[in-house]
């Protein structure tokens, strides 16, 4: 059966929106959008109104692609001052067999007394379940018993940090079905069995925050974030070459290189400056300004992951929309070493590292609605059923065909 979800991630530059159709373990991008954030800086809302049409701006481009009114979401949340701690519960099997409202029980009993009235749920991740000692499996459904025990990592953070998120959606009527941080939807978007197996960690380097998470068998288990980003190497070539801050990402986005050694030394471009001064700009220093910020937030990232764990990792990934720049996997593995690598969106619908968040927090709540075997759909089946088939005198088809093809061929 199909499932649609829409996953939104409130960024300090970007605010993106994907919404994606679930399938048997499948997952399709019907639309996606990404829109400027205003009011919002270090994960901190300055300006409620800016956000809030920001918000809106999204939502409405999104709505315009779909045909679909969104009236719910699954938000991803910054994991500033989370805390992450290994909890277990156990409860009776209510009948022969585990059933999805014998996991609901379970996790229950699994997060009940574990925070105070500061803090929020934001997730509980089961590492195992087990059925009347037998041994341990990742889903019991249909295992048969009488109790049914679990052993989960449970994420809380301070309200005060994730309710103004909440609440800013709520205020234009979007209701929050669920929460997930945003290292953690990333793990679901570059999750694959090797890596639910191992030990590793996920950088997601964002406008003004670079978060840092590392994962064991796929949950997350401890986080950490830097107050730097790609809005950094934005600053560093508006202040060299005094251009503003718009002009200095257009160099970055369309014509420099993440790597100095594969930047062409005969490439320039001209423009004139803030100061009024007509200036080239040699493509192979501009891209040694950007590989020097990057690398150093590469750096600072790899000394957060020794920080957080004294233990091997397997694998380092990089996620955020600046690792899109050429070049960028290089400067990664020489930085990091051979066992890190930028990840490549290539989902149809969403072809940008920046959407990983609001794509991930999709497939992790798909999953979670599989295990507790709820049936969801986040909007109203007559606008699922005319999206799938629709009719003649509401909508053209060539129309739709159009619009649609138009949108996996931007993204």
């Amino acid at each position: 059966m199909n499932h649609i979800y829409t996953g939104l991630d409130i960024g300090n530059g970007e605010i993106k929106v994907v919404v994606v159709n679930a399938c048997d373990n499948n997952y399709y991008v019907l639309a996606s959008t990404s829109v400027k954030t205003l009011g919002l800086k270090k994960n901190t809302i300055y300006d409620d109104k800016k956000l809030k049409n920001s918000l809106l701006k999204a939502l409405k481009i999104t709505e315009e692609k779909l045909g679909m009114k969104i009236r719910e979401v699954i938000l991803t949340l910054p994991a500033n001052r989370a805390s992450m701690t290994m909890e277990s519960g156990l409860v009776n099997i209510r009948g022969d067999r585990v059933r999805g409202k014998d996991i609901d029980a379970v996790i229950k009993d699994t997060i009940e007394d574990t925070y105070d009235n500061t803090r929020e749920l934001v997730s509980c991740l089961p590492i195992s379940f087990t059925v009347d000692e037998e041994a341990s499996v990742i889903n019991p459904l249909d295992e048969v018993g009488e109790k049914l025990f679990l052993k989960a990592v449970v994420a809380t953070s301070p309200k005060e940090e994730i309710y103004p998120f909440i609440n800013i959606a709520r205020s234009i009527g979007i209701n929050i079905t669920d929460i997930i941080y945003n290292t953690q939807a990333d793990y679901y978007t570059v999750s694959t069995k090797e890596l639910d197996r191992k030990m590793g960690a996920i950088i997601n380097i964002g406008a003004d925050i670079t978060s840092v998470g590392v994962f064991n068998k796929g949950i997350m288990i401890k986080n950490s974030y830097l107050p730097v980003g790609s809005s950094s190497v934005d600053k560093d070539i508006s202040f060299i070459y005094k251009v503003d801050l718009k002009e200095a990402r257009k160099l970055k986005e369309t014509f420099a290189l993440s790597s100095s050694r594969y930047a062409d030394n005969n490439d320039s471009v001209s423009l004139t400056n803030k100061e009024d001064k007509k200036i080239t700009i040699n493509q192979m220093q501009l891209s040694e300004v950007i590989e020097s910020r990057i690398k150093e937030i590469l750096k600072l990232a790899k000394n957060e992951i020794n920080r957080l764990t004294k233990r091997e990792i397997s694998y380092i990934i990089v996620v955020g929309g600046i690792s899109e720049l050429a070049g960028f996997n290089y400067v990664v593995e020489e930085t990091l070493g051979r066992n890190a690598s930028c990840f490549n969106m290539t989902v149809i619908g969403a072809r940008h590292n920046k959407y990983t968040s609001a794509f991930g927090s999709c497939k992790y709540f798909d999953r979670k609605c599989l295990l507790k075997e709820r049936d969801i759909n986040m909007f109203d089946l007559d606008e699922i059923n005319n999206f799938i088939s629709p009719k003649k005198k509401n909508v053209n088809n060539d129309n739709m065909t159009n619009k649609f093809f138009g949108h996996f061929f931007e993204n």
